[in-house]
């Protein structure tokens, strides 16, 4: 994730490289848009992209802490009686680290676009790409809430 986030914020893939493709990719589907229209849907998919990418860096960032500790502790240890144990699931140590880490990666990779003459950094960015990874965490807490439902 940190290696495409890296090779995303290159001047191939600025705004403006971006909107030209996506024309010609509409062009082959026989739909042609006027530079507004064109503009928006760039600019909808940029986003988008930005919350996929930075909330699927949350998640790995956050199986990531969950396997180590598993492998530095016994996990057998906190298995009773077959009934899953929810911190063996999720830990607000690991969520908040999770988007620290991804909050953190977002700001390099703002700082890193402002150095690129067409490229812009902006913390609004930041602050979608650190909200992506804040959601992709609640919503494994709510999957462990759920898998440990018997707890």
């Amino acid at each position: 994730m940190l290696l495409l986030i890296k090779l995303e914020s290159t001047d191939a893939l600025s705004g403006t490289h971006t909107a030209h493709h996506l024309s010609r990719l509409l062009q082959m589907f026989g739909m042609h848009l006027n530079p507004q229209r064109l503009e928006l849907v760039n600019k909808v998919m940029r986003k988008s992209g930005h919350m996929v990418g930075y909330g699927l860096l949350g998640f790995c960032w956050f199986v990531l802490l969950r396997g180590a500790y598993r492998l530095q502790h016994e996990y057998h240890r906190f298995r009773k009686d077959g009934v899953k144990v929810r911190r063996t699931w999720w830990r607000p140590e690991w969520a908040a680290l999770a988007v620290f880490l991804t909050f953190l990666v977002a700001t390099a990779h703002e700082l890193h676009q402002m150095s690129i003459a067409s490229r812009t950094g902006s913390w609004w960015d930041v602050a979608l790409d650190t909200t992506s990874a804040l959601v992709v965490v609640m919503l494994l807490w709510a999957r462990a809430a759920r898998l440990c439902r018997n707890e």
